[in-house]
């Protein structure tokens, strides 16, 4: 998972320099914007106000921002100084690419390593032009919307499938609402959980049962939740913290690729064993699995072992 790539498209991205991304289709980092199939609607500022989070979010941080230099410069002395203060970051202020005009955007991306394509939409951002502007600034967009999804981390064939499911939910509203992604986040947890058969009457309850026998896996699935919770229930989520969240989660759904590794290297250990002698050996082969009875993982030997030298 590139974190730099996620962190940077999470918000507005020059044009002409937008990163590859992973291709949904053969999860290469091949799939590049075709600028010619842009295509722009026009949309008024109080629309799109409304209808992108990302767009209201940067505006009022960019308004916050100018007030409070004009308060600093107010609070200086004399006449030119807050004077020339004033029309600097007015200026700055009006050539800022947020205050561009705003269209709606659709488009393709293809992938140079399959030749398979994904469409996206959003919001493109044209800044505004100045008499002595020998270079415009460039166009700058924010893709609200891939399809098919594209993976923000590749998902390995040996994850379940209601996993990679709510987990592909939690990409797709990464890009434009992040709330409702870490809410699909925490619904993977939930699969994750369920597919170990981990006992507990909710999901905090669980992850502490997971703790006795998972507990690296445990204690990152901690704050996942948490950030889940808020997801759910409030509003205070970040791109950063579901990226930081992607990060940790895509380290507990390794744990299907270790038992899928173990068990492929099954065969090649019932062979040493029968060429060393099962009798010298004391610690047996052991695999995480399920236990009927109590539906908890426990710990079974695959080999009998017998006292050893």
């Amino acid at each position: 998972m590139d974190l730099a790539v996620w962190k940077r498209i999470s918000s507005f991205t020059a044009l002409d320099s937008y990163p590859l991304l992973p291709c949904p289709h053969c999860n290469k980092v091949a799939l590049q914007l075709d600028q010619d199939s842009i295509q722009l609607r026009a949309i008024k500022e109080h629309a799109l106000l409304t209808a992108s989070r990302k767009y209201r979010d940067e505006k009022q941080t960019k308004q916050t921002n100018l007030q409070q230099r004009h308060e600093a410069i107010g609070k200086s002395g004399g006449f030119w100084l807050p004077l020339l203060g004033v029309l600097g970051t007015t200026y700055l202020d009006a050539i800022d690419p947020i205050n561009g005009e705003p269209y709606l955007f659709n488009g393709f991306f293809n992938c140079s390593a399959c030749g398979e394509h994904v469409t996206a939409s959003g919001v493109l951002l044209e800044p505004q032009k100045w008499l002595n502007d020998s270079k415009p600034q460039a166009k700058q967009i924010k893709v609200e919307h891939f399809s098919p999804t594209v993976p923000i981390f590749p998902l390995s064939a040996n994850t379940p499938k209601p996993i990679g499911e709510e987990l592909f939910d939690a990409f797709k509203h990464f890009h434009f609402d992040p709330p409702s992604s870490a809410s699909k986040l925490r619904r993977a947890i939930e699969k994750f959980c369920d597919d170990l058969q981990i006992e507990g009457g909710n999901l905090n309850r669980k992850v502490q049962t997971l703790a006795k026998t998972h507990p690296e896996e445990a204690s990152y699935l901690e704050p996942l939740k948490l950030i889940g919770n808020e997801g759910t229930h409030g509003s205070d989520v970040a791109e950063l913290d579901l990226l930081y969240a992607f990060q940790m989660f895509q380290f507990v759904l390794e744990l299907y690729d270790r038992k899928a590794r173990f068990e492929s290297l099954n065969d090649t250990y019932q062979k040493l064993a029968d060429k060393v002698g099962r009798s010298k050996l004391q610690l047996g082969c052991k695999a995480a699995v399920l236990v009927d009875e109590n539906l908890q993982l426990a710990h079974a030997e695959l080999t009998v072992t017998t006292n050893g030298e």
